[in-house]
């Protein structure tokens, strides 16, 4: 049986949705990741250790030929692991090689490169201490996923405070991009790139978006209910259209986030080369005429076809909210609430409940369960969220202190 590697880290990773799509396919799902006693291993056929931040890939390789793993493709879902997903696939001739790519591993080198194609005014500098504009965000420019170490700053003193929080984490030497914080509403957009093009067939708005640590808050709300955000989508797709056709892209699936003020600015906030958070909910992702998950495993391994038809963007739709909660403390967070106790409640469709979580870090987003919910009307629709959050029932026990 041919084998898939799926990568993964820190238990993320979208590994079980992966899985069920490739064993459909009749492929062997063979787990890569950096915890031993990571939650996916029983689910996969195979599951190879590797220290992410440590190794290199003839380490990796040579695990993989001892097991006698000669992938046909490389499943990877994580920003954090794009140079990984990138070198095997160079290395053992698998698609998801080609040259742009690279670009989307550096935030700078996307932002200069869509200044040069005239896609974009915002301000941003890779160098901190020459930025004279502000408010702004400051955030890693490789990789950031989970919103990591993201924060707005409203000043130079906010600035340098960032830096020495970088300092006390031992990572001073963290390449930034500072960029021009731009008001307005924030929103995602969803789609396959098809010989070069953006077609986005999915996009959702965040009102209640986390302005401070740029984390998602609140309903993800599809389609988009404000004005300003549908034509500001219409906007980004095409200059991400063009950003595409520049860098020779093709099948490849692209997550992008952007914002447009209700005068009529649009612009980039992050551009991610894997589908969105709860793509996997059928609610989501069904209306669109593609799953996502199916798509990017067909992206992987070279195959994806699809009609002309199915590119159209989602036209209006029954509203859906999508809501993921957050841990806001350290430790493992132990859920009695289980996914079906949340798909009794009025509107809940589906739901995807991580029990054992472990809050490593409150640096990043930190998600152990989400849930969707439709309605008639955006009242009735949030009525129905804080029935859900008034039902769950969690605690997150402290880690074990250290001596």
């Amino acid at each position: 049986m041919k084998s898939v590697l799926i990568l993964s880290k820190w238990n993320a990773g979208g590994v079980a949705p992966a899985v069920e799509r490739l064993r459909a396919r009749g492929l062997r799902p063979v787990l890569v990741s950096d915890l031993p006693d990571d939650r996916n291993r029983a689910a996969c056929d195979d599951h190879v250790l590797v220290d992410w931040d440590g190794a290199d890939l003839p380490t990796l390789a040579s695990r993989l030929e001892r097991r006698d793993i000669e992938p046909v493709a490389v499943v990877n879902m994580l920003e954090a692991l794009m140079p990984w997903q990138i070198s095997l696939a160079t290395h053992y001739g698998l698609p998801g090689a080609d040259a742009g790519r690279h670009v989307l591993l550096s935030k700078t080198l996307v932002r200069e490169r869509m200044r040069a194609l005239g896609l974009s005014g915002i301000r941003f500098s890779g160098d901190p201490a020459e930025v004279d504009f502000f408010p702004a965000v400051v955030k890693p420019s490789g990789e950031s996923g989970a919103s990591r170490l993201v924060r707005r700053v409203d000043g130079p003193d906010e600035l340098r405070a960032y830096q020495r929080h970088l300092a006390e984490l031992g990572l001073s030497d963290t390449e930034l991009i500072v960029e021009e914080y731009l008001p307005g509403t924030e929103y995602t957009v969803d789609g396959p790139v098809v010989a070069g093009r953006f077609h986005p067939i999915l996009a959702g708005e965040k009102p209640d978006l986390d302005e401070s640590r740029h984390h998602d808050a609140g309903i993800n709300l599809h389609p988009p209910q404000q004005e300003h955000v549908r034509a500001g989508v219409r906007v980004l797709a095409e200059a991400i259209s063009a950003l595409c056709t520049d860098l020779g892209l093709d099948q490849l699936w692209l997550h992008v986030e952007g914002r447009s003020t209700e005068e009529g600015r649009t612009e980039l906030v992050e551009i991610n080369p894997r589908p969105g958070r709860g793509m996997h909910f059928p609610t989501v992702h069904k209306p669109g005429g593609i799953d996502p998950i199916e798509a990017f495993i067909s992206m992987s391994l070279g195959e994806f076809t699809v009609a002309p038809e199915q590119l159209e963007p989602v036209p209006d739709l029954p509203i859906t909210g999508l809501v993921y909660v957050e841990a806001d403390e350290l430790g493992t967070v132990e859920i009695s609430t289980s996914a079906d106790d949340l798909r009794e409640l009025p509107g809940v469709v589906d739901a995807d409940v991580v029990d054992g979580y472990q809050v490593g870090s409150l640096e990043q987003e930190n998600f152990f369960l989400g849930f969707t919910v439709t309605a008639d009307s955006l009242p009735q629709l949030r009525a129905r969220v804080a029935r859900v959050m008034g039902t769950l029932d969690y605690r997150i026990t402290a880690p074990p202190r250290t001596t």
